[in-house]
């Protein structure tokens, strides 16, 4: 049986990285080349690794078998590698997903705030307090909050506010529970950043987090996962996905959709009055 597999095979075709995955495939091609000759098909590969020969054998020749899943899997995979003249589909092409960064969950955050009141020094103390405040409470990231200076925050009809710069230049209320926290830093900053100093470099806040001191167990502090502890924040609280979208200065949703599965589910009868068009 599986002579008649491995006449299928081209030697020279890499279809399996390891001795084992090798004879699993001639084994699959093998049940595929006896299902076939019962079929009075010819052993020609271009007519065995045909997709609609494939699917007739998954359907009829596999069926009530339990692996019918992994033989389809299998036979997709290898038949384009296999032959030159059946019909299958190219593959599209690969699209790398972009990673987003985990959020704080509430207690990392507040071990955080903890942390950053302990540095060794007031220059870290205030630039872990200014990252915080502002990666938490105004969803700004490394490309922003390294850069906020005084003048940057401003009051507006009981809103404390950031305005930012470019990528995507914009003003940002800053979260109610942050802006005390905001504002006192803006009032003390004098003529340096909210972080201290003036440095523009392209990773400041990158080197700022890795210079702080870490108890052991806790989380180190992350620029990109507090933008996402805020964006989470606000999309608990429902805030409208244009809005936000705009205030964290997305061209799009996509990131949105990455964090949902963070967002904090509400319970059923909420649900059903949210989606009837009640708050």
């Amino acid at each position: 049986m599986e002579t008649r597999g491995c006449c299928l095979i081209d030697r020279s075709i890499p279809i399996a990285k390891s001795g084992a995955n090798q004879l699993r495939v001639v084994r699959v091609l093998a049940r595929l080349a006896m299902w076939c000759l019962e079929q009075a098909l010819p052993l020609d590969r271009e007519v065995l690794l045909d997709p609609d020969t494939v699917e007739r054998f998954v359907s009829v020749g596999l069926q009530g078998d339990r692996s019918r899943a992994t033989y389809r899997a299998t036979l997709r995979r290898i038949g384009p590698l296999l032959t030159t003249k059946a019909p299958w589909e190219p593959r599209a092409a690969t699209v790398a997903r972009r990673q987003v960064a985990q959020p704080y969950d509430r207690e990392e955050l507040r071990t955080l705030l903890r942390d950053a009141l302990v540095q060794p020094t007031p220059g870290r103390v205030r630039a872990a307090r200014a990252l915080l405040s502002l990666g938490a409470g105004a969803g700004l990231d490394g490309r922003w909050s390294s850069r906020v200076a005084a003048d940057d925050v401003s009051r507006h009809d009981g809103l404390v506010l950031v305005s930012v710069g470019d990528p995507a230049a914009r003003t940002v209320p800053v979260l109610a529970a942050w802006e005390d926290e905001v504002w006192a830093l803006a009032a003390s900053a004098g003529g340096d950043f909210l972080v201290g100093g003036r440095s523009t470099a392209r990773n400041r806040a990158g080197a700022l987090a890795a210079s702080f001191f870490v108890p052991l167990g806790h989380p180190r502090l992350s620029a990109p996962r507090l933008r996402s502890t805020w964006l989470v924040t606000h999309l608990a609280m429902g805030t409208r996905l244009p809005e936000l979208a705009r205030a964290a200065g997305l061209q799009g949703v996509t990131v949105l959709s990455d964090l949902l599965e963070f967002v904090p589910a509400v319970d059923d009868i909420d649900a059903l009055m949210m989606l009837r068009g009640q708050s």
